[in-house]
């Protein structure tokens, strides 16, 4: 399995640094910072080419579209993989935690903080929320990615997960 984790760093440490706007004007100009190339700008799903060497570098960028409750064009998320994509193999899981340990341990490094929160379910992972930008980093069965993510778009989500765990809690309640 292929590792990139010195550019995936160079990445994060980039997007950390840019000046977002969180608006699709930010693709060019962040793609050309980090090395990457844009495709298929102006589409609902833009996508951008990692210079990332693992076997899947092409990522999309998630873009608000009507109906979504934020203005169309607002950039939501960005998410790239840190490692190859390997599928079918169960012993993948030992190699995707290493890569995930060590990738994080050079972030802490880089941004010369810890996460401001972690979880461990479904998965594992590590959120930093800085003024303009949440970054989350998570391993799964078969890879380990990055999302960057618009801290209003992060905002509404938590909220709308909050609201959706309590229905459920309610209604099991009046089971």
């Amino acid at each position: 399995m292929h590792v990139d984790i010195d550019r995936a760093v160079r990445a994060v440490r980039a997007a950390q640094e840019f000046a977002w706007s969180w608006t699709v004007a930010d693709l060019p100009v962040f793609a050309a910072a980090v090395g990457w190339t844009l495709v298929d700008i102006g589409k609902e799903y833009p996508r951008l080419v990692t210079d990332l060497a693992v076997n899947r570098p092409e990522t999309s960028a998630n873009i608000a579209v009507p109906p979504s409750p934020f203005p169309p064009g607002q950039l939501n998320r960005i998410g790239f993989d840190v490692t190859d994509v390997v599928l079918d193999d169960p012993e993948v899981q030992l190699a995707v935690d290493e890569a995930f340990d060590e990738f994080v341990h050079q972030l802490f490094v880089t941004l010369r903080q810890g996460p401001t929160s972690s979880w461990a379910a479904p998965t594992r992972g590590l959120r930093w929320e800085f003024p303009h930008l949440v970054l989350e980093v998570t391993p799964g069965s078969q890879k380990v990615w990055v999302s960057l993510i618009n801290p209003a778009y992060h905002h509404w989500y938590e909220e709308i997960t909050e609201l959706a765990r309590r229905e459920a809690e309610e209604e099991a309640d009046d089971d």
